[in-house]
């Protein structure tokens, strides 16, 4: 009986040392900030979404749970986001949280501070997170970054133009896409294009152009980049067949000698201010137009359905777009950071976030139930099919990509050589970084 006393005491004292050391951080495992830890800290996010208050709530929320914690939500110019951001870090100044877009978590990875696996664990974040984000954001079993939202491309229809037009449903191929599209363009006697069928085929005056022509590029099986990390459009199989397609179909909408045209390269108006005007029968669209379109027209009539899909496309490539939260290195509150990060990112909050925003969540649970709402139903059917490739820059590919659209507008050179063109300029810029 003595010696059962005695296991059983030095059971429980292993334990207690066990927990103590997980506690302090010596083990990991079970490292936690307490309430008084948390109530002293001040933390600063950097973010550039139009969030309309979301965060806002979000933020009294955690304070509320929180007593004496400082949240400073600060909404950054998207132009001058990054110079900002690596002055204010040159200087001392940086945030602690600050946001980044879901290509380039390998560009900032030298300024970013892994979630501690207490806080993140990796079995965890896949379980729960689509598999978009943990392409992005989960490197060696370690986050680097969380997102409350997916937003993906989706095709946005004029009713009216199509019940005038006897289109019962949106096409789900483009191939259907191409003959809808032939069907609702209006054209006067002189050429000129009275209704669009698709504000397609432009570079500067065509939303989200560079990530539409990227979309194609990916949906046709092109890969990208290289195992550098450079940008390769030539490969897949060492042809550029895939860019190459990707190019031609979606510059056929502006080209004036091609049966698809149906968009002016040169309009002064944009594609998202064209279809408001009910001058645009289909345009491709995230989410987040859905309010800009309804605030400059809301009389309008239209609706959105999936992207369409490449002919016997078995598996689906819908194409993401969105930002997550990461933790700056030198910030001298990583830990709480990441503790309101997690706070943020709960299925209770993203649906808070979602229900604002009208956009996909980015847990598993928050699309489940999303599917069951007509607002944002493809938008959450899609997010479990969203894909992405590395961009070490995306402002920089989306000013190339543009410029090859242009390029092919214009006749001035091959398809070949546009694609050469782009992927020279793109990996010149990528060394100056």
């Amino acid at each position: 009986m003595g010696n059962i006393k005695y296991i059983i005491g030095g059971a429980f004292g292993i334990i207690a040392i066990v927990v103590i050391l997980m506690f302090v951080g010596v083990i990991p495992g079970l490292r936690v900030l307490d309430k008084a830890t948390i109530s002293k800290t001040n933390l600063l996010v950097w973010d550039v979404e139009d969030d309309k208050g979301a965060y806002e709530a979000l933020i009294a929320s955690f304070q509320q749970k929180n007593p004496g914690a400082k949240i400073t939500y600060v909404r950054k110019a998207k132009d001058t986001y990054e110079q900002d951001l690596l002055r204010a870090f040159a200087v001392g100044e940086g945030p602690d949280i600050f946001s980044i877009h879901h290509t380039t978590a390998i560009k900032y990875s030298d300024l970013l501070s892994p979630a501690p696996a207490e806080i993140f664990p990796a079995t965890d974040f896949r379980s729960s997170f689509v598999d978009v984000v943990q392409k992005d954001f989960l490197f060696n079993d370690n986050v680097f970054a969380a997102p409350l939202y997916v937003d993906t491309l989706a095709l946005y229809y004029n009713t009216d133009l199509f019940n005038s037009a006897g289109i019962v449903f949106p096409p789900t191929t483009w191939n259907e896409f191409e003959k809808d599209s032939r069907l609702l363009t209006q054209r006067r006697q002189s050429g000129d294009i009275i209704i669009s069928g698709a504000a397609l085929g432009g570079g500067k005056n065509v939303v989200s152009a560079s990530d539409i022509l990227a979309m194609f590029m990916v949906q046709n099986g092109a890969i990208m980049i290289n195992e550098t990390g450079k940008i390769n459009l030539r490969m897949g199989g060492g042809q550029s067949g895939s860019v190459e397609k990707a190019i031609e179909f979606y510059t056929s909408f502006a080209r004036q000698a091609s049966p698809n045209y149906s968009w002016s390269g040169s309009a002064a108006e944009n594609s998202e201010d064209m279809f408001a005007q009910g001058k645009v029968a289909m345009m491709i669209g995230y989410a987040s137009a859905r309010d800009r379109i309804m605030k400059k027209s809301p009389r309008l009539r239209f609706s959105i359905a999936a992207l369409p899909q490449p002919v016997n496309m078995v598996i689906k490539k819908n194409y993401a777009d969105y930002r997550g939260f990461s933790v700056y290195k030198n910030s001298p509150s990583k830990d709480a950071a990441w503790q309101f990060i997690q706070f943020l990112t709960l299925p209770e909050n993203q649906k808070y976030f979602a229900s604002v925003m009208q956009t996909a969540g980015s847990r598993k649970s928050v699309i489940a139930e999303q599917q069951q709402e007509p607002i944002v139903k493809v938008f959450a059917d899609q997010a479990l099919s969203a894909t992405s490739w590395l961009q070490l820059d995306h402002d920089v590919i989306r000013d190339v990509f543009v410029e090859m659209i242009e390029a092919q507008i214009s006749g001035d050179q091959s398809v070949k050589q546009t694609i050469e063109n782009g992927e020279r300029k793109i990996n010149a810029l990528m060394k100056t970084l």
